[in-house]
């Protein structure tokens, strides 16, 4: 049910990258752009944003959809996911042996929050084609060495976002993250045969389960949203906050650093 290349586990491959052009950068090109001075490090991981939540209407209700086929149902997940205006995603997923822990609030324009790959931790924002990314120095010491070149990159950087642009082939899979419809599609794949499972109570909610060899995804009986969705290695995403998540806003500038001077 969780595809092995989900959205969030791409971003395996985007920090990668990421940090390969971080690695090639002359720390002393900062003097030339300006970026040298290090502003005052921010302790708040994502940009506070003070647009109120989306208007979107609540779900409305469906008959049980208990009694309907496991594909239907799975339909009728997909399709509700992506309808609803916005959706808080907190767990942890594995990917290819790295295990990856995130707290993600997807609106229809956008999308922010945490996550950390293997215990190293970074935040990011997308709005349309632009990703912010902000690093943990665990995370530059974690993927650089030696450390004279992490202390080099960490310096440059000065605790600030990094903003690049999503025109680049191998950032691009970060637009996952500003389109919830497109980050819903490469989520809820069934791996072999689907079957359902006896409804239980999850989360508050009355709920159908869809069993395949990967795991188990929980659907509201009522409103056909996904609810929980359970991985076979005890991995687990919950979806909370339907319609409550307010569309990010990009980071103050004193706190950005353009990804340029780093040599993406």
């Amino acid at each position: 049910m969780l595809t092995r290349r989900t959205a969030a586990g791409a971003m395996v491959g985007v920090l990668v990258v990421l940090v390969a052009g971080c690695r090639g950068s002359d720390p002393a090109a900062g003097d030339a752009l300006g970026t040298t001075p290090t502003p005052t490090r921010t302790t708040s991981a994502v940009a506070p944003s003070s647009a109120p939540p989306a208007t979107t209407p609540a779900a409305t209700p469906t008959s049980d959809i208990a009694g309907l086929p496991a594909s239907k149902i799975l339909e009728k997940a997909q399709a509700a996911a992506k309808a609803a205006g916005s959706v808080r995603m907190k767990g942890s997923l594995s990917d290819d042996g790295d295990r990856i822990v995130l707290d993600i609030r997807l609106a229809k324009t956008g999308g922010q929050g945490t996550m950390s790959l293997n215990g190293d931790a970074f935040s990011l924002i997308v709005l349309g084609k632009t990703a912010y990314l902000k690093i943990s120095d665990k995370f530059w010491r974690a993927q650089i060495t030696p450390k004279a070149d992490a202390d080099a990159v960490i310096a440059l950087v000065g605790g600030r976002w990094i903003k690049t642009p999503l025109t680049d082939k191998d950032l691009g899979e970060l637009a996952a993250f500003a389109s919830k419809p497109k980050f819903f599609d490469t989520l809820f794949e069934p791996t072999g045969t689907l079957r359902k499972t006896a409804p239980r109570t999850v989360d508050g909610v009355t709920a159908i389960g869809l069993r395949d060899t990967d795991g188990t995804l929980w659907v509201d009986t009522a409103t056909g949203r996904p609810v929980r969705l359970e991985s076979s290695s005890k991995d687990a995403l919950t979806f909370s906050e339907y319609d409550q998540v307010s569309t990010p806003k990009a980071p103050p500038a004193a706190q950005v650093i353009d990804g340029k001077a780093l040599g993406m």
